[in-house]
């Protein structure tokens, strides 16, 4: 019985962190222009690989630590 309810409690302790995950909108396809920190929140500037004005758009620290001026996104985040 105390098996069965340590198994329970670490089910749920990996649930309860899997919904701690950041799900952000993704942004075009592009080159890295800039990189924006805001606090705790974390943006990158990208133009648009077929053309148009920049856009702004929030990641995760992780994307944000991932993708370098002038590198193209996504494949900087998928690396």
């Amino acid at each position: 019985m105390r098996r069965l309810a340590a198994a329970l409690l670490v089910m749920t302790a990996f649930a309860s962190l899997a919904g701690c995950a950041q799900d952000f909108d993704r942004g075009p396809d592009g080159q890295v222009t800039d990189k924006v920190k805001d606090g705790k929140k974390f943006y990158l500037v990208v133009k648009p690989a077929k053309g148009g004005e920049e856009k702004k758009f929030r990641v995760s620290k992780y994307d944000y630590h991932d993708c370098n001026r002038g590198s193209k996104y996504p494949k900087c985040v998928d690396d």
